[in-house]
């Protein structure tokens, strides 16, 4: 009987590297890892649009004043909606918020989930100042630090704190917990995984 004899082609060659875990791995975790960038930027997008839809609870005066806006959440230019960004954690994980810069005061936490603020003396003292350079007993320079930030954000109508006032309530506004709760995002980013999937599935069968 005559020996048989086989000659591997190019396609053989395209079979080993597609089947070698090692390229196998490297094509998926490159694919999911653009995907879960992708899902930060969807979630992202996703938080700044329910603090734009609004639906919580409105502003205090004083709060107005404060921020310059009557909208929560949106302050004057450099708040929480341009704080939001992410983070990507590594192939798999992407984390979506607002980074602390604070280590002491977690402001972006205490917008979510309500907060109270116990009123020192020095804040007191500081919008009484304001208070007097708003009704014209003091001249507006004689305000320094957040007193003068405050002034030229609101020059005027401003007012004490009521002696009776020892605290600040700040309501809880779950902007964040709101966007991921949408079926929507979890579905876009599901799909978004699972397309990284299927390309690397496509780039293996094409031997790339």
């Amino acid at each position: 009987m005559p020996p048989t004899r086989f000659k591997l082609d190019a396609g053989w060659k395209k079979w080993e590297h597609a089947i070698d875990p090692a390229v196998v791995k490297a094509k998926l975790r490159r694919n999911v890892r653009r995907a879960t960038e992708k899902n930060g930027l969807i979630a992202v997008a996703a938080i700044r649009q329910v603090i734009k839809s609004g639906g919580f609870e409105d502003n205090k005066p004083l709060t107005v004043l404060i921020k310059s806006s009557s909208k929560p959440l949106v302050d004057h230019g450099t708040g929480l909606f341009q704080a939001i960004t992410h983070r990507v954690i590594d192939d798999f994980e992407v984390f979506a918020g607002v980074i602390q810069a604070n280590e002491e005061f977690n402001i972006a936490l205490a917008l979510h989930e309500g907060a109270v603020i116990n009123v020192t003396d020095k804040m007191r003292g500081m919008f009484f100042y304001l208070w007097q350079v708003s009704k014209g007993a003091l001249p507006p320079d004689r305000l320094q630090g957040r007193a003068r930030e405050l002034w030229e954000r609101a020059p005027g109508g401003w007012f004490p704190l009521q002696p009776g006032t020892s605290n600040i309530i700040i309501p809880g506004r779950p902007f964040i917990q709101r966007a991921f709760a949408d079926r929507n995002l979890r579905e876009k980013a599901k799909k978004n995984w699972q397309d990284a999937i299927k390309q690397t599935m496509r780039e293996l069968a094409a031997g790339k």
